[in-house]
């Protein structure tokens, strides 16, 4: 992933890398609260072409091409199993999904950097 792509959503967001909340996510640590944090996350989907700017899903399998092959196609299963979770606010909803997917697919974390 680009790096300037999450410069910018750390600016947009309002979240400072010396965040603790920014290392749990690199991690895969879900369990927090951070409203920026969540927007971070959305951010990051929008930038990389998983979510539109009106938090709808785009063209999944286009998104899912920078993934490595073997995981392109079980990761679309599973964005379809998560797409559906519900959020808060569509900070939350784009956190909740990813959240729900690292759960479903921790390799990613070795593959993508979130952060």
């Amino acid at each position: 992933m680009k790096a300037d792509i999450k410069r910018e959503c750390r600016k947009q967001s309002m979240v400072s890398w010396g965040k603790e909340s920014l290392k749990k996510l690199k991690t895969g640590d879900f369990e927090q609260d951070d409203p920026r944090v969540k927007c971070y996350v959305r951010c990051f989907m929008i930038k990389n072409g998983i979510l539109n700017d009106k938090g709808q899903w785009t063209d999944l399998e286009k998104a899912l091409q920078h993934l490595p092959k073997f995981m392109q196609e079980s990761s679309w299963e599973i964005f379809q199993r998560c797409k559906s979770v519900s959020g808060d606010d569509p900070c939350d909803k784009a956190f909740q999904v990813a959240k729900c997917y690292v759960k479903l697919q921790p390799l990613i974390l070795d593959f993508v950097s979130f952060v």
